[in-house]
């Protein structure tokens, strides 16, 4: 895309890394480059991927990536603007911001840059957490006071179910074998 300001040309990827150009340049001898320059049939390096660095600009509403070179001084700033229509991506390039400074800007608007915020609700597991321990509740608490009053157990006897959990500890150890034994079960019989 040409440059407004300079007569540069200039690659951007934002996802991921490309080369461009021939052989000999530095836009083909990297394998992280994320922002080329194109001047006079040279390819300049001017941000690679794994320098990508994000900041908050302002009041941190907008952001911004900073890409540096990994062959020179240059730096690149992509300021991202959030634009819900445009699905793709339109980048706009304002290029060096003064000749010899060697940081170029950049500025691409996509819902993509879109801040996303946090919900404040429950998750769907939480919710199934607190629907799960409130019936185990009410099961234990209906459980005892039948029991107790209908059946006229005392103590341990009026725990709903009492043998099940005085087993579930040995049955959870014998499961947890099972499966570690690979679904195999142990021959008791004797062959004949």
């Amino acid at each position: 895309m040409p440059a407004t300001g300079d007569t540069s040309k200039y690659s951007f990827n934002p996802c991921f890394s490309f080369k461009e150009g021939p052989a000999n340049q530095e836009c083909m001898q990297s394998s992280d480059i994320a922002v080329c320059q194109i001047q006079d049939d040279k390819y300049y390096d001017v941000g690679t991927q794994t320098s990508a660095l994000f900041q908050n600009v302002g009041q941190g509403t907008e952001q911004k990536i900073v890409y540096k070179s990994s062959s020179s001084t240059k730096q690149s700033f992509v300021h991202l603007v959030c634009d819900p229509n445009i699905s793709g991506g339109a980048l706009a390039v304002i290029g060096e911001t003064s000749s010899g400074s060697e940081t170029y800007n950049f500025v691409l608007t996509s819902k993509y840059a879109c801040l996303v915020t946090k919900s404040s609700g429950l998750s769907t597991g939480s919710i199934l957490d607190i629907i799960f321990f409130v019936m185990l509740g009410t099961y234990f608490i209906a459980g005892v006071l039948y029991l107790r009053y209908k059946s006229g157990a005392r103590g341990a006897e009026s725990i709903p179910n009492y043998e099940f959990w005085m087993n579930l500890p040995s049955l959870t150890r014998d499961g947890c074998l099972f499966v570690a034994k690979g679904c195999k079960t142990e021959e008791s019989y004797q062959r004949i």
